[in-house]
């Protein structure tokens, strides 16, 4: 079975939601972190991303206006999968489904990329993340905010890039 890369400088850890991943060692910044291009999960549009998501099976990543990659079973499911949410995330995107370091990282730091950087679906989540930053609550709508477009404008993922242009 085909694999997702993760930097053997992170690992799966507990974190205070639940799984998270974690660095073991320093991460310099622009290194790469997760590239989801050569593992396992499938394309679907979002109605059918949207079962899974019913079923609290939310392992997924916004692709396109209508397209999302799914692990769709528990083959699917990886150590990648587990990256949480953080209103002031130290990863974001490079590319269409990699995830690279946006500032140094350091032995113990989960690694958490902004929902912002992907996701333009009708979505509604409640964040504690305990940021500075934190906008309690995280909507498909937050890329539009200049604040956080300002902030990420080099990491949205490839979808939201050419989004915003259009």
């Amino acid at each position: 079975m085909k694999k997702s890369f993760l930097s053997p400088k992170i690992v799966l850890a507990q974190s205070k939601i639940g799984q998270g991943l974690f660095a073991s060692e320093f991460i310099k910044k622009g290194e790469l972190l997760v590239d989801y291009r050569q593992g396992p999960g499938k394309f679907l549009p979002t109605k059918e991303a949207n079962k899974f998501f019913d079923l609290g099976y939310d392992y997924m990543l916004q692709t396109g206006e209508d397209q999302f990659f799914v692990a769709t079973n528990k083959n699917e499911l990886e150590d990648v999968d587990f990256i949480n949410h953080s209103c002031d995330p130290n990863s974001g995107f490079s590319g269409k489904l990699r995830l690279v370091a946006m500032r140094s990282i350091y032995p113990g730091e989960e690694i958490t990329f902004d929902y912002a950087m992907s996701e333009s679906s009708h979505f509604e989540m409640y964040c504690d993340c305990g940021s500075l930053n934190c906008r309690r609550v995280i909507t498909g709508d937050d890329w539009y905010k200049e604040e956080i477009r300002e902030r990420y404008k080099n990491y949205f993922s490839e979808y939201l890039k050419r989004k915003m242009m259009s």
